[in-house]
């Protein structure tokens, strides 16, 4: 049973989750990694791959897995200046290094961990070190020796000009120290976890001192005790720790077993509330007042975004929001409704110019514009007028006139239990206007809407799969903004 340094991240994380991966990989079936996590891994391998062009004359292993372990002793026995995907196997430990560089100075391998991220900001995570001093301490066992170790991140700064510069894009981190100071510790969780692998199964996992959205794939199983809906569902409950240990400690899974529930505040006790009450708690006259405020005619608006780690379009950098495609449904003071759309089909030179151009004709001068957590159409139009500044005015005064029909819920004048302490509209909609689903559709969440725009704008796509694709995407975003519509009506007729 090999031990990969992906392995020892999810031992840190939920060790029982990683035992049943080994043991009873059948509990994994047919569980599939969602759109958002494919393109999580398919960017870290992209990043990975463009980080190579730091190091023009390093040499690729190109098999995967332990069988590159005799190639990789091979290259090295030919002294490589930069070796990548270095594979070695020490005991029970695997590890397949994304860069080894030789330093002549101090006699050894310089090690570097490629990572798809653009937190320049921010310290190097604790979870990095620890990945690197995994690796160092693998790779010594076999030999080598590693004098140096970093973190090779994206420039959050770097915009696109043209031809991608490498040099720009990525960073380069020496975290030496803090890896070398990791690594005893790190060194007993693998030996920890060589011995939690060969023992039985243990009952439970940490995960049930998580709210629901961090815990592990295999929470039910291993806690079959808890209910469907429990403590664990509460709004933010994980950043209440004092009180959620406490129920967790006493057995307190269920909301109706609650002793204490005067300890709840704001959203968490709006949402304890209305699941006792068995119905939704409404601020009727706060609602009211929130959309007496709005101008006819409505715009409702919604953008669909693309982001990649390597930035493709110019003037856009790693991760950052490319604007290819809205909807909009403009409701009338007499009701009537018309609907507006826009999608970018073939990339061109200047990928968003015709974009606000066609904005521009579909948006009236006056007029509120509704959108559904108006941050992100609003960080949009703001880097639309860094790119065309000539239409600066007409999309500040859009994020002017904007409203975040989101905050009806997120600010807990609409609070219904079956929301699960969210205000997505993912989790709102199926509530308030079930017989809107966006299951009939071809796509259904943003993340595969992304992947689907991919797929359009590549030449190698046949032309009536494009069709195709371009017919889903218009689809999928139309119903975004028609959903918001039938909330606000149902909100009116409150």
């Amino acid at each position: 049973m090999h031990i990969t340094k992906t392995d020892y991240l999810e031992y840190t994380f939920c060790r029982k989750n990683l035992w049943l991966k080994k043991h009873k990989p059948e509990l994994f079936d047919g569980v599939e990694l969602s759109e958002f996590e494919k393109k999580i891994i398919e960017e870290g391998n992209i990043a990975d791959e463009a980080a190579r062009n730091l190091f023009p004359d390093g040499v690729l292993i190109e098999i995967v897995g332990v069988n590159a372990v005799p190639m990789t002793q091979s290259f090295l026995a030919t002294k490589p200046s930069t070796l990548f995907q270095g594979a070695f196997l020490s005991e029970d430990f695997f590890v397949q290094a994304d860069i080894l560089r030789w330093n002549e100075v101090l006699g050894g391998w310089e090690l570097y961990e490629v990572k798809a991220s653009n937190d320049v900001k921010r310290e190097i995570p604790n979870h990095h070190v620890n990945d690197l001093a995994f690796q160092k301490s693998v790779i010594e066992q076999t030999g080598l020796k590693i004098v140096k170790a970093g973190v090779i991140h994206l420039n959050g700064e770097y915009r696109k000009r043209k031809k991608v510069n490498f040099n720009e894009l990525f960073t380069i981190v020496d975290i030496t120290d803090e890896v070398l100071e990791a690594q005893d510790g790190v060194r007993e969780q693998m030996d920890e976890m060589k011995g939690y692998l060969a023992s039985q199964e243990e009952r439970g996992c940490e995960c049930l001192y998580r709210g629901r959205n961090a815990q592990c794939t295999t929470f039910a199983y291993s806690h079959p005790d808890v209910p469907e809906y429990s403590v664990h569902d509460i709004n933010r409950i994980g950043g209440s720790k004092k009180l959620f240990y406490d129920w967790i400690d006493r057995g307190i899974y269920a909301l109706e077993d609650i002793d204490n529930p005067e300890a709840l505040t704001g959203s968490k006790k709006a949402q304890y509330n209305a699941y006792m009450l068995g119905k939704p708690i409404i601020d009727h006259e706060a609602i009211k007042e929130a959309l007496d405020e709005l101008t006819f005619p409505l715009y409702f608006f919604d953008y669909e975004g693309y982001s990649s780690a390597i930035p493709c379009f110019d003037g856009f950098g790693a991760y950052e929001q490319v604007p290819f495609q809205y909807s909009l449904h403009i409701l009338h003071e007499d009701g009537e409704i018309e609907h507006k759309e826009f999608l970018i089909t073939e990339p061109t030179t200047d990928l968003t110019l015709s974009l606000i151009e066609r904005m521009r004709k579909d948006f009236g001068e006056t007029g509120s514009v509704i959108s559904w957590y108006k941050s992100y159409e609003s960080q949009r139009n703001n880097k639309l007028a860094e790119l065309h500044p000539d239409h600066t005015n007409f999309l500040e005064s859009l994020n002017d006139r904007m409203f975040d029909l989101m905050t009806i819920f997120s600010k807990d004048l609409y609070v219904d239990a079956r929301f699960r302490g969210s205000a997505s509209i993912k989790n709102v909609l199926p509530v308030l206007v079930p017989e809107l689903t966006y299951k009939a559709l071809n796509v259904q969440k943003g993340d595969q809407a992304v992947e689907r725009w991919e797929k359009m704008i590549d030449p190698n796509t046949p032309k009536e799969e494009k069709e195709q694709i371009a017919k889903d995407l218009l689809e999928y975003c139309k119903l975004d903004t028609f959903a918001m519509v039938e909330i606000y009506r149902l909100l009116k007729a409150l």
